[in-house]
């Protein structure tokens, strides 16, 4: 995260200093005054579980608990655009992004018939259907910010949902979030590049309920995440 945020200064810092370097020319005029734009972006995901555990774990035969490490992946997404107001507009961005979650479990284990420390790598690769709203500042000059704030659709063509193995831990193949975002839109002579920061919260449990180990001890796993991305319009 702190990644992220440090590039987003970094290009804002830079954007800063080309305006002060070129003439006060604005870029693009009547870009925000058309009924709809696309685009392409290109981002950088960290994308782990958010495991809630049953209340009462001591209860839970071969379960003591289970903790997630983030794993970064990568978005590629196409952007579509219509202007309901003056500054505000809806957007539907279909996106392919991948990424591995890991969880380490510490469980009592029949292979090893011992108790000991798990690792099982998730891996995902989602079409993604965002629809989000787009609230945008007073343009100034060549820049203007922006929140966005939106639901989320993924399915997942990696799932192993279908796949009968109890040492799995098995996610759904349809996941549902919402999400909250800010960027900063800078006009170029013949392009818009905007830096972004998204969160995304997954609201739908994933996980398989079967007679594997994992489930046992846990009550609900969610999807939870941040992306940063730049967007080209």
């Amino acid at each position: 995260m702190r990644t992220a945020f440090g590039l987003l200064l970094l290009l804002v810092f830079s954007a800063t200093q080309v305006r002060g370097q070129i003439s006060a020319q604005k870029n693009m005029p009547n870009y925000n005054t058309k009924p709809y734009h696309f685009g392409f972006y290109l981002g950088l995901n960290y994308t782990d579980f958010q495991i809630r555990h049953e209340p009462n774990l001591n209860d839970v035969e071969n379960y003591f608990s289970g903790v997630t490490q983030t794993v970064p992946g990568y978005h590629v997404g196409i952007i579509s655009e219509l202007k309901l107001t003056k500054y505000l507009a809806i957007r539907l961005n279909p996106t392919f992004s991948t990424t591995v979650r890991r969880v380490t479990f510490d469980v009592y284990s029949r292979t090893l018939n011992r108790r000991d420390y798990l690792i099982r790598d998730v891996e995902s690769s989602f079409i993604e259907l965002p629809l989000e709203l787009k609230l945008k500042s007073k343009r100034i000059d060549n820049y203007q910010m922006y929140l966005l704030t939106g639901l989320r659709y993924n399915i997942d063509l990696a799932s192993n949902e279908k796949v009968f193995d109890p040492e799995l831990l098995k996610i759904k193949v349809n996941d549902f979030s919402y999400e909250f975002g800010v960027g900063f839109d800078i006009f170029f002579e013949y392009f818009k590049m905007s830096p972004q920061i998204k969160g995304f919260f997954g609201f739908a449990d994933i996980i398989v309920r079967d007679d594997g180990v994992y489930p046992a001890g846990i009550n609900q796993l969610l999807t939870r995440g941040m992306l940063f991305c730049i967007t080209f319009e």
